[in-house]
């Protein structure tokens, strides 16, 4: 999918440079909870982080939760390095046009 992707969006803009190296992962439970919740991915990331851990529940030792989707971090580290790339990109771009 990704393949096909990539050579879809290079044939529309004739190049490859519009293309980041960094992706998103699909993810449905952490993008259906942030829409539901009313919160980024990084804050469902804490929220998740914070919550009860699972044999703590088992124990009886906290209060069990609605399902936390534990693939909130990983999409919250895949949107930060689109967006660091994001920021060389726009750097480099302001170097560019500075000299």
């Amino acid at each position: 999918m990704q393949r096909t992707v990539r050579e879809a969006i290079t044939e529309a803009f004739g190049t490859e440079d519009v293309l980041f190296e960094s992706m998103v992962r699909h993810a449905e439970s952490p993008a259906q909870a942030v829409r539901e919740r009313g919160v980024l991915v990084h804050e469902l990331e804490e929220q998740v982080n914070a919550g009860p851990k699972w044999y703590e529940v088992l124990r009886g030792a906290a209060k069990g939760e609605p399902s936390q989707p534990r693939s909130a971090g990983n999409v919250a580290e895949d949107l930060h390095r689109v967006a660091q790339e994001l920021v060389a990109r726009l750097e480099a771009a302001e170097q560019r046009n500075a000299s």
